[in-house]
């Protein structure tokens, strides 16, 4: 799991968010989207209102961030692309609307691959080379398909703390690990359909996520926090992304940088035949 980091750093923080917007809601719920406002507006809040919060936020404390836009969104608020790419952030691909990559086949994945990346070459002049997938669901077939389309990294698996290179019969894909507990979504996502569901209290998740940090601080591993304007751009939670901020910056030898960053560090390394290569569970059990 411990990464020699450049420069003698001790650990990797990758800031990064998931710039959804209203997209999520017109394949999860077709019917309420069609005839409800709410939840929309409630998304709409992130890419409006809580995205320039967390620019702000970055700036003031000159960091990176890594930000994972659906192109539909991107296509709807190219200012926020725009603004995004001006502060030099990282910018990856995430889906068109959304989709959870479970629910469709082979072909309407690569063909909402390829929209992505279409959008973004129209929007910016470049393609994201990064990328993760909507609701963190990879078909078997998902990391072959990224690689044969030139994206070289993801963030979606949990089965470690620090990036490897994943096997696929096109090459190897750089995985940069993530986990539910480092996602604000868990903890403070509420909404119509989940009304049930209890928002948690941010003193407690400040706790949780400086206590993993310190973790992967004492074991050298790459700490990803994936949070989303529409919920962690509220007051109350952006003053725990600020806490758990100044608490990171009072460790010494930490690498702030993207997931972009990450990736190319990790591809020098899998060149110098440094990096953990590893390939999925088998599709079946094994016979033992």
């Amino acid at each position: 799991m411990t990464m020699q980091w450049p420069n003698g750093k001790r650990v990797a923080v990758c800031l990064s968010w998931d710039v959804d917007g209203e997209s999520a809601q017109y394949v999860r719920y077709p019917e309420r989207a069609r005839n409800q406002l709410s939840e929309l507006h409630q998304r709409l809040y992130g890419p409006q209102v809580g995205i320039w919060k967390v620019l702000d936020l970055l700036k003031r404390y000159a960091l990176p961030g890594t930000f994972y836009i659906p192109s539909y969104t991107a296509k709807l608020h190219p200012d926020m692309v725009e603004a995004i790419l001006q502060d030099e952030h990282a910018v990856g691909l995430h889906g068109h609307l959304h989709h959870s990559l479970d629910q469709l086949t082979k072909a309407q994945e690569e063909e909402v691959l390829l929209k992505s990346q279409e959008i973004f070459r129209e929007l910016t002049g470049s393609v994201p080379r990064i990328f993760r997938s909507p609701s963190w669901e990879l078909n078997r077939w998902s990391p072959e398909l990224l690689v044969q389309h030139g994206v070289v990294s993801d963030s979606s698996l949990m089965d470690d703390e620090a990036p490897y290179a994943l096997k696929t019969p096109k090459g190897p894909l750089i995985e940069i690990p993530i986990q539910w507990l480092l996602d604000d979504a868990e903890h403070w996502n509420h909404h119509r359909a989940n009304r049930d569901k209890a928002i948690a209290d941010p003193d407690a998740v400040f706790r949780l996520w400086s206590t993993e940090f310190d973790g992967y601080y004492a074991t050298g591993g790459c700490f990803v926090l994936t949070l989303h304007p529409f919920i962690s751009g509220r007051w109350a939670y952006m003053n725990v992304l600020e806490r758990l901020v100044k608490y990171i910056l009072g460790f010494p030898d930490v690498w702030w940088t993207t997931l972009d960053e990450v990736t190319g560090f990790a591809l020098d390394r899998l060149r110098q035949n440094e990096l953990p290569i590893r390939q999925s569970p088998a599709p079946e059990p094994l016979d033992f």
